[in-house]
């Protein structure tokens, strides 16, 4: 059997120690004590003596008997009785230095303090043993508190078994040890506290073959089921003999300990099938966007080129040529799908390099800009660069690829003639790439969530489609890579959106001496 252990040297709470009550020699001091008490107690009555009256020095050893009562326990206390009154007697009622006892009235006295010195003693002791299963109650409560919320917080089943040989051995004083069912059925030794040894093999599963609630005794060990609905999720087993309260506290700890397990159990059932439903949606999100995004513009191809490949020759130059420029228009369109469904595919895979170099931020906005040419014709672009911001060392096919996404967003929710601003500058923590459109606008509450993956915003002042709800989580990602950050905003004057790139100024490595 292999698991994990967890033991403890002898001296700590853990370690083993009779479940008995205590020996001779844990009442020996006791006894030692009540002696030294009345010692104490007749010293003081005979300094006293001269300044008290002689009945109320009965008054002072019946304190002393209400003290070793409250400290020690109803032996020692009666014990101090009979002494206090041998001593009473002895020293204080004549004839004095004897045990006899010459008045009448002597006599009554001696017996009412014998008779009040038991009986104050008892309540004392009951007192004090009272207080003490109060103190031992509110220990145990404590410590249940403290098992639950240990084991309420653990979220893994280890964790639960950890916990539960732990609080065992501690609140028992007992050695524990606790077995699990592996994947094959076979049991193995989950945790373990305070035991120097293990039980038998044989009578481990002896014990779990049984698989009952009741504690099954083997070998010097108490065997109890962890009972969960339907079956046993484990095995506790105690070294040691024990009472019938240790085995109710044992038991309910087990409930606890099944209960915890089970609810590890549900969470990562949970968290399985979460991830499941997780990845049908993306699966389901990602066909249907691939059938409808990639299915268009090659629809418009297959048309365009049937039409002239039937109709050629009837049809006009200018027919012919507005034919060819949307053959050429959606082609360009499917070859940015795909290149964001192989950049979200990079990505995801963790292949995207970042192949660094000096790069100026005109040629890359210029360059986008020229990539998507034929959308700008219905938008106007105005470009505002800083002339204080520095060649950038950052891929700048990246750079290109993540602005391309942007500005096809901010054109696709333009309305006719508005106008995009693209903005470059300064800042402290690098530079700052700004995208600015004329459009609807982004909720508040959605401008995190559109960078997310395949989520759109389902609105728009024109009529085109919405894309594959990848261009974002693209941007993000090429971005990213570079150290630097992309958010969305509100426009100018309230009016659109602003989509923000951060990018830190960052320098090549220094190549190393020769």
């Amino acid at each position: 059997m292999t698991g994990r252990v967890n033991k403890q040297a002898p001296g700590t709470p853990g370690h083993f120690r009779s479940a008995g009550g205590p020996g001779r020699d844990a009442r020996l001091p006791a006894y030692l004590a009540a002696v030294l008490a009345v010692a104490v107690t007749v010293g003081l009555a005979l300094l006293l003596s001269r300044f008290i009256p002689h009945a109320s020095l009965s008054l002072l050893f019946l304190t002393g008997v209400l003290i070793v009562a409250a400290r020690t326990g109803l032996g020692p206390s009666l014990f101090a009785s009979v002494l206090s009154f041998l001593a009473f007697n002895y020293f204080f009622t004549t004839p004095e230095h004897t045990f006899k006892v010459e008045s009448k009235e002597d006599v009554a006295t001696l017996l009412f303090f014998l008779v009040m010195a038991a009986i104050t003693g008892n309540l004392a002791a009951r007192m004090q043993e009272e207080i003490a299963k109060r103190r031992a109650s509110l220990q145990r409560i404590s410590n249940l508190y403290e098992f639950s919320r240990r084991i309420g917080s653990a979220a893994r089943a280890e964790e639960v078994l950890e916990a539960l040989a732990a609080h065992v051995s501690r609140s028992l004083e007992l050695p524990a040890a606790v077995w699990r069912p592996g994947s094959d059925g076979r049991l193995g030794l989950a945790a373990s506290a305070g035991a120097s040894r293990e039980p038998d093999g044989q009578r481990v599963e002896q014990a779990w073959a049984r698989r009952d609630a009741a504690p099954l005794r083997l070998d010097g060990w108490q065997f109890l089921a962890l009972a969960g609905p339907g079956q046993p999720l484990g095995l506790l087993a105690i070294e040691g003999e024990l009472d019938a309260e240790q085995v109710d506290l044992a038991r309910s700890l087990c409930e606890q300990a099944a209960v915890a397990l089970d609810r590890t159990r549900l969470v990562g059932d949970l968290e399985e099938a979460r991830l499941v439903s997780e990845t049908e949606q993306l699966r389901s999100a990602l066909l249907s966007s691939v059938s409808h995004d990639l299915r268009t513009p090659l629809a418009s191809i297959i048309g365009s080129t049937t039409s002239l490949l039937e109709y050629g020759p009837s049809f006009s130059e200018a027919n012919r040529q507005e034919l060819l420029a949307t053959i050429a228009d959606e082609a360009r369109r499917l070859d940015r799908h795909i290149q964001n469904l192989l950049d979200m595919t990079r990505l995801g895979q963790g292949s995207l390099s970042v192949r660094r170099d000096w790069v100026d931020l005109h040629d890359v906005v210029s360059s986008a800009l020229g990539r998507l040419k034929d959308l700008l014709k219905e938008v106007r672009v105005e470009i505002a660069i800083d002339p204080a911001v520095p060649l950038l060392w950052v891929h700048g096919a990246l750079l290109e690829q993540a602005l391309v996404n942007l500005l096809d967003n901010a054109i696709r929710f333009s309305p006719a003639g508005g106008r995009i601003l693209v903005r470059a500058g300064l800042v402290a923590e690098g530079v700052e790439l700004e995208v600015h459109d004329q459009g609807p606008g982004v909720p508040q509450a959605e401008r995190e969530k559109i960078f997310d993956m395949f989520y759109t915003v389902r609105q728009g002042d024109r009529g085109q489609g919405q894309g594959t709800g990848l261009g974002l989580a693209i941007c993000r990602g090429m971005i990213g890579a570079h150290g630097g950050s992309v958010t969305a905003h509100e426009g100018q004057g309230g009016m659109g959106t602003c989509m923000r790139i951060g990018l830190p100024l960052t320098q090549p490595p220094r190549a190393a001496p020769a």
